[in-house]
């Protein structure tokens, strides 16, 4: 039995295997791969060590927004997709450099005949949500809930009076809830052309009917924990900071401060009470920039933890000893 054999047989990749040598008798040889061959030989000795296996690696590589001329390289097509009726698989008809005016034509109508018409619509919301998540730079984890979540909605019919990309966008916020990156209302509004009150409408309609099938049964409530180690990232703050912001919200919320605030503007005035306790101040317009909410929203949150200030922080904190200069708003 030939090695290529005896690799198909243990079912596993020849790159992962680790190979002997008998000539050699070297438990660990110098091995190279002839990939027009499709050989590993041992480099001692000349020994072909595995023969006829497969090659695993990229087939080509397309640069697609500097390879424009010519035709596609690739002999593949995109991945199943199976949300579609047919897994997204079809047979696609290239309109090759210079060619007739029949052939564009046969390729134009397949083209149009491939899909149906409810999967091209379905095809293209899924295209647009990958392209809003990855204006914000979410995993493709996040792409494929939202799809999910959008599918599920599509395929009960209750769109109907509903904006297709409020429920695209709706899909999308509850997808990042649900895989704990939570974005605001704000940031995915800034993705789309939708206004965030129909965003919210929608939001609103899928969670009453997506409960009732259990796909959203982990939606949890939103805390400041939430946002505080992004909104302190992108406002360039220390983690000593970061962690004592994170401690005044906590501690508000247990005091019952905020009640009715949203977490959002907690977290924002807590930014700002520490920032200003801090060597690394913050500005009210620099954490309403990044926290989406408006500085009169941060000042009167803020307004709110100034009178309990000593209370949110522990007595032995470093943030104590400056916690009596504070701004008053």
């Amino acid at each position: 039995m030939s090695r290529s054999e005896e690799l198909k047989m243990e079912g596993k990749s020849h790159h992962a295997m680790k190979y002997y040598c008998p000539d050699c008798q070297n438990p660990d040889p110098d091995v190279v791969e002839d990939f027009s061959a499709g050989d590993v030989i041992c480099r001692g000795c000349g020994l072909v060590l595995g023969e006829r296996l497969v090659d695993e690696h990229s087939e080509w590589r397309t640069f697609s927004n500097s390879e424009n001329q010519g035709a596609d390289p690739n002999r593949v097509g995109g991945p199943s997709n199976p949300l579609l009726q047919d897994g997204g698989l079809s047979t696609m008809i290239t309109r090759g450099e210079g060619g007739s005016s029949s052939a564009n034509n046969l390729s134009r109508i397949q083209n149009k005949v491939a899909l149906g018409a409810a999967d091209r619509s379905l095809a293209s919301s899924f295209k647009e949500i990958a392209r809003m998540a990855e204006r914000i730079s979410l995993p493709q984890s996040i792409i494929d809930r939202a799809s999910e979540l959008f599918k599920h909605i599509d395929d009960i019919k209750t769109m109907r009076g509903r904006s297709s990309d409020g429920v695209i966008a709706a899909s999308l916020y509850i997808a990042c809830r649900l895989e704990s990156v939570p974005r605001t209302f704000k940031e995915i509004c800034a993705l789309t052309q939708v206004s965030k009150k129909e965003i919210s409408r929608c939001y609103k309609f899928m969670v009453k009917h997506l409960k009732d099938k259990k796909f959203v049964e982990n939606l949890e409530t939103i805390t400041t924990t939430d946002f505080m180690s992004r909104f302190c990232n992108q406002l360039e703050l220390p983690s000593d900071v970061m962690k004592a912001a994170t401690i005044v919200c906590n501690e508000a919320m247990r005091l019952g401060i905020m009640a009715g605030k949203s977490p959002i503007s907690v977290a924002a005035a807590g930014i700002y009470m520490v920032s200003q306790l801090s060597n690394t101040k913050r500005t009210q317009k620099a954490i309403a920039d990044i926290a989406g909410v408006s500085e009169v929203t941060i000042r009167n949150a803020y307004k709110d933890l100034y009178p309990r200030r000593t209370e949110l922080l522990p007595a032995d904190s470093e943030f104590q000893k400056n916690i009596h200069n504070l701004p008053t708003s």
